[in-house]
């Protein structure tokens, strides 16, 4: 294509594409957003009159009348025969949807297509003397906005004559000569001017910032086929693409138990869907890596950081649309309709509340009646086949690709060790701060031993892509990558959540948990880095109901004895009249309620902070149970939490959080929720009708229940193996079930350790182990007997529970078989089912039909009774086995084909030195030929079938910036700044390193930018001081159509300056942002731009909730200006005392108050960091 071309260099042209948006786009697509601001003029004037069609037909005209008529007249022009200059020629006009402005499509020789609107800002000066603006709807090469920026610095002109002198600027060819009477003939094109477009212009229209091997592409696609997973091309946009490979979940269950799989996510085998992991941040490079797993040196150069997204599909790979928003950083906080309505609906309650006096009621206030039982309806599924969705380990393992990934592939290939041995290599040296090399030469044998170790396992782990790969080979990152996932989701359960080291335990959970450091179970609960507490709220909300109000029993009950500490909660202090002693006998089945007594020990003598809390943490361990309690009894109901959560959203706003269903609760409640579900590690979920326990009382609710290692069930089966070997009747009759009862305050425990005999619970008259009765009455009536101790909020309200477990019939090896078997071998023992005794209003699944379950066969010589009838127990397994085999045939009869752009891939042939182009066929606009436009992805990546990309050919002179380029202006910027904070005066080594890379880099990309306009701020190098916490930015060159920018332009405001304090803790913690001035209006006026009342930025990503430590400072200028520039729900404008600064106790009071109102957590120490 031509626009990538220098001045005088004979080029190919490039196109521009504009849609009639009078009408339907051509193809569907949705107009791109607006707007990217390239070139502005000045105010010169031109005599001479341009060569128009029909050119003296408007002479006599001027004005408006003059621009419309033109407009119309290129317009049918236009329609019947394009304007053809140097091979380029303009397809579309028509009049842009802005007064004065003129939208053009122009296509070259190659059909590539590119949207240019022209701005004429004063069509009643049209066409003697007015300024001229352009932009595009996309990014553009420097070349063409060094051509728009000459055609506006030309002048005043018709507009015939500017779209003929920006075409000849494009293709770097001298404008035609306006100054003769006859200059209706078109300019012949010469065949010479493009000629050189393949050997010249290796780039396009637009800047290409990536460098595609299209071949070594082809080989890793099809070493990824060979490993049996698919792999998958998707594109972004001009400058970027992401890469997909994935597996049928279904094939997973081939060395994962399905079980297990279940209990992970109920979701992965729910349907026919494919485990899809997405290879982002490529900036359109590949391959990024060279063969010791470090960055090429072409990545460096682009700042390429991979990131990895892990996630369900119905497809192979997931639509552009849907694995775009999975990439997404950022999400605006944007009221909707829904939203107002729901607040309207509040204050109206409110108002209603406050004008009614109940005390002149002479009724009195009747008690209202109790609510009708309310059945939860199942969340209805996506049911889009390119969703992308994610699931409960998805976040752990993003975390453990983008962090750890790529470091341990490097150690890898450098010490030739397994996956294991580096994995163990690379925790060493980040715990000990050594180099890898020191501690490889003091223990490889340690590391050896890992592998050997990992190589044992009973389990099927995937092929290794890196194994007896030669030092010298490329590695395939797609191959590379998703065999590590799909190894670390088979052993997920020996390592922790969070820091991915191995567990030191002796017990494996059957679902993933985390180790014993206090950092880790902080991380794991506060950023809610485990299970997502949403989801289960979702779709397993009889669950989370069931878990908290066990937890609240037991800490009411004063035996709770494992605490959500390491949090950094912050509660009230209890009172002294709500602690309760522990029992004496804690797992006594006799507790009275009534009779329970306060405790007598006096509590720790803690001292309440200003806001009236302490830290949970230097509780004692009664005041922690009573806080707990408080904690759960604060919480709104599960039922509440469900139909906030269900709310919909706009794509691209933050989805609804949990915190904003009641924003007076407090933070450590929320915390206590999560930390209530999270540390489950069983299996527990309401059972559908077909898969229930027949002859028991409808009033006992069924769960699922399966506590232990993911490979527990196949150890049970292994001993009943063995049984079955040694003895005739377990031969027939390989197992026996039996019921366990304990009070209810027992099972937070049994739920998350199993039926362990370490503790005594209701005495050992008959020896220990575990304590199983053959009768239901038995272990109903005299272990578990009904709690009066129930979470008020609770919609199941659970009084009672009962095992159901499975053993080995081997009851003459038990150490006691009457009249209750004693089993102390654990491995002999499998839960099946929970009951859970519950109200009679409470929904029960329908009643299944008989003759379709599959029952166990129960040995005659120890049934299993409830009332004197034998119990019916479905055959374990049953449903799952029919589960697995839909899936499996889904997968058989699926026709899920390749699309075209992978099949490209796959089809690609080497010739040569051929450049060549992957089509996308996702075109922006579609041109009138159908083909693609080069605002579309298919020229914007030079790919060489050699492995190397051509480079492109170094300018021949620098970018040359524009004129009217924006300017910073010192006096403005001095005057403001003069009130100022101190500096702050708390730091780190480590904060000070990470701010000092931050001021290099946008040091840097400053300098380096072509124009500042469309840099969009600026950091005044003379106001950088001693010290580095506190910055001076400016925001400018907003859009001119939006409303702050009119009133900044009306107030001869050069820009907004912003100053940012960077906490000790950063990047850890985000940095504090707040306007020095202008002065915005507020919102409660009619205000908006997500600017609070003080001036500081309300947006999730500033506070503890939204926050990543790789955010960059850049990255956050431009959400900020995007926020700025939004207008929903209401556009920002200035204040009528624009000029009076702010002062920095307003910018923290309305940094907290926006993050109170939307229930984000404020970063600790701001109060020192804002003084």
């Amino acid at each position: 294509m031509v626009l990538g071309r220098t001045r005088g260099k004979a080029a190919t042209p490039d196109i521009i594409v504009i849609d009639d948006t009078d009408s339907e786009n051509e193809g569907g697509e949705q107009p791109l957003s607006k707007r990217q601001r390239t070139t502005q003029t000045s105010t010169s004037k031109i005599s001479a009159e341009p060569p128009l069609p029909a050119r003296m037909k408007n002479a006599h005209l001027k004005g408006r009348k003059r621009f419309s008529a033109d407009i119309d007249d290129l317009k049918q022009y236009v329609d019947k025969q394009p304007i053809c200059i140097h091979g380029v020629r303009v397809t579309k006009i028509r009049a842009g949807d802005d007064e004065g402005s003129v939208d053009v499509r122009v296509v070259d020789s190659t059909d590539a297509t590119a949207n240019i609107t022209l701005v004429f800002n004063e069509t009643s000066d049209y066409p003697r003397e007015h300024m001229l603006f352009s932009y595009t709807d996309g990014p553009i090469h420097e070349s063409v906005q060094a051509a728009l920026a000459t055609v506006a610095e030309d002048g005043a002109r018709p507009l015939r004559e500017t779209i003929e002198r920006m075409l000849c600027a494009i293709v770097g060819k001298e404008p035609p000569n306006t100054d003769g009477a006859d200059d209706d003939e078109e300019e012949e094109e010469d065949p010479g001017d493009y000629d050189g477009l393949l050997d010249d212009d290796d780039f396009a229209i637009a800047s290409i910032k990536g460098i595609l091997d299209r071949s070594k592409l082809q080989r890793d696609f099809i070493d990824v086929v060979a490993s049996h997973y698919r792999p998958g091309l998707l594109r972004f946009s001009a400058d970027d693409f992401c890469l997909s490979v994935s597996v049928p979940v279904i094939k997973l269950a081939d060395s994962i138990p399905a079980q297990a799989l279940m209990a992970w996510d109920r979701r992965l085998l729910s349907r026919s869907q494919h485990l899809v992991l997405l290879i982002s941040g490529q900036c359109g490079i590949y391959p990024t890596l060279d063969n010791n797993g470090s960055y090429t040196s072409s990545a460096k150069n682009a700042s390429v950081q991979l990131k990895f997204q892990v996630g369900l599909s119905g497809q192979y790979k997931p639509s552009e649309e849907n694995a775009r928003e999975a990439v997404r950083k950022f999400g605006l906080v944007v009221a909707d309709a829904e939203d107002e309505l729901r607040l309207q609906q509040e204050r109206e309650a409110a108002e209603a509340a406050l004008a009614f006096d109940y005390s002149e009621d002479p009724l009195g206030t009747p008690e209202p009646p109790p609510p009708p039982p309310i059945a939860f309806e199942p969340v209805e599924e996506d049911t889009d086949p390119g969703r992308f969705d994610k699931f409960s380990l998805s976040s752990s393992f993003e975390h453990l690709l983008d962090q750890h990934f790529l470091k341990v592939v490097n150690i890898r290939r450098v010490f030739r060790l397994g996956w294991a041995g580096a994995e163990l290599l690379h925790s060493h040296a980040e715990q000990q701060q050594r180099s890898t090399q020191s501690l490889f030469d003091l223990n490889s044998q340690m590391y050896f031993a890992a592998d050997k170790e990992e190589a044992t396992l009973d389990r099927n782990l995937p092929d290794d892509p890196l194994k007896d790969l030669e030092p010298s080979a490329d590695i395939n990152l797609m191959s590379t990558a998703f065999s590590y996932l799909v190894r670390r989701m088979t052993l997920c359960t020996r390592y922790c959540l969070i820091c991915h080291n191995r567990l030191d335990t002796d017990y494996e959970a059957l679902k993933p948990y985390v180790c014993d450091k206090n950092l880790c179970a902080y991380q794991y609960y506060t950023q809610n880095r485990g299970p997502k507490l949403e989801y289960e709220i979702l779709h397993n909300p009889q669950t989370v109901d069931l878990l908290v109000s066990i937890a609240y029993c037991s800490a009411a009950e004063g035996v709770l004895d494992d605490f959500p500490v390491g949090m950094g909660l912050r509660v009230p202090l209890p009172a002294q009249s709500t602690l309760i002693a522990q029992p004496n006998n804690r797992y006594s089945a006799a507790h009275q309620y009534a009779i329970q007594q306060p405790a007598s020990d006096p509590p720790k003598q803690l001292q309440p902070d200003n806001s009236g809390l302490v830290e949970f943490d230097e509780l004692s361990n009664q005041q922690k149970r009573a806080s707990v309690a408080f904690l759960i009894d604060s919480l709104p109901a599960v039922d509440d939490m469900r139909k906030h959560l269900e709310r919909k959203v706009k794509p691209g706003k933050s989805k609804p959080k949990l915190t904003e269903v009641d924003p007076a609760t407090l933070p450590a409640a929320w915390s206590t929720l999560r930390w209530c579900v999270a540390s489950c590690t069983a299996y527990l979920e309401p059972m559908a009708a077909d898969e229930q326990i027949g002859n028991l009382d409808p009033s006992w609710k069924q769960f699922r229940f399966t506590v232990g290692a993911p490979d527990m069930e196949a150890r049970f089966k292994g001993a009943a193996d063995d049984a079955k070997k040694r003895d005739q009747n377990a031969r027939k009759f390989p197992t026996l079930y039996a019921f366990h009862g304990s009070s209810m305050r027992n099972w937070h425990s049994i739920i998350r350790h199993g039926l362990w005999f370490k503790n005594v619970a209701n005495g050992r008259a008959f020896g220990d182990g575990v304590y199983l009765a053959k009768a239901a009455e038995t272990s109903m009536g005299s272990y578990a007997q009904n709690t009066g101790t129930i979470w008020k909020k609770s919609r199941i309200s659970p009084t009672a529970c009962t095992a159901v477990v499975e053993a080995v019939n081997m009851p003459q090896e038990f150490v006691s078989n009457n009249p209750h078997f004693v089993i102390n071998k654990t491995e002999w023992l499998f839960c099946r089912y929970l009951l859970v005794k519950c109200p009679a209003a409470v929904d029960q699944p329908t009643p299944r039909g008989a003759g379709h379950v599959p029952f166990v066969s129960m040995d005659p010589k120890h049934p299993a009774t409830f009332g004197a009838r034998e119990i019916q127990i479905p055959q374990p397994g049953w449903k799952d086995n029919i589960v697995l085999q839909e899936r499996r045939n889904e997968l058989l009869t699926s026709n899920d084909e390749v699309d075209f752009i992978d099949q490209e891939v796959f089809e690609f042939q080497d010739n040569g030195n051929e450049v060549h182009m992957i089509s996308d066929g996702d075109d922006d606009y579609d041109d009138d030929d159908g083909t693609n436009g080069f605002m579309d992805d298919d020229d914007d990546y030079v790919v060489s079938s050699k492995g190397k990309a051509k480079a492109a050919p170094a300018p021949k002179a620098p970018p040359k910036k524009p004129t009217n380029d924006w300017k910073h202006n010192r006096d403005y910027v001095a005057s403001a700044i003069e009130r100022r904070m101190p500096p702050p005066n708390e730091s780190s080594s480590g904060s000070l390193q990470a701010v000092s890379r931050e001021l290099k880099s946008m040091l840097k990309e400053q300098k380096a930018a072509s124009s500042l306009k469309e840099l969009g701020w600026y950091l005044p190098e003379e106001f950088i001081d001693d010290n580095l916490f506190s910055w001076i930015v400016e925001l400018h060159s907003f859009d001119p159509d939006i409303p702050i920018a009119k009133d900044m332009k009306a107030k001869r405001v050069n820009s907004i300056i912003f100053e940012i304090r960077f906490p000790p803790t950063f990047p850890m913690s985000p940095p504090f942002f707040r306007i020095l001035t202008p002065r915005f209006l507020p919102f409660i006026h009619g205000g908006g731009g997500h600017v609070t009342g003080g001036g500081s930025i309300c947006m999730d990503l500033l506070t503890s909730n939204g926050w990543l430590p790789s955010y960059s400072i850049p990255a956050i200028l431009l959400q900020i200006k995007l926020a700025i520039s939004n207008l929903e729900p209401r556009p920002a404008r200035l204040a009528q005392n624009w000029d009076k600064d702010y002062q920095p106790g307003e910018a923290l009071e309305g940094y907290k108050r926006a993050a109170n109102t939307h229930g984000w957590t404020v970063p600790a120490g701001f109060d020192k960091l804002v003084r």
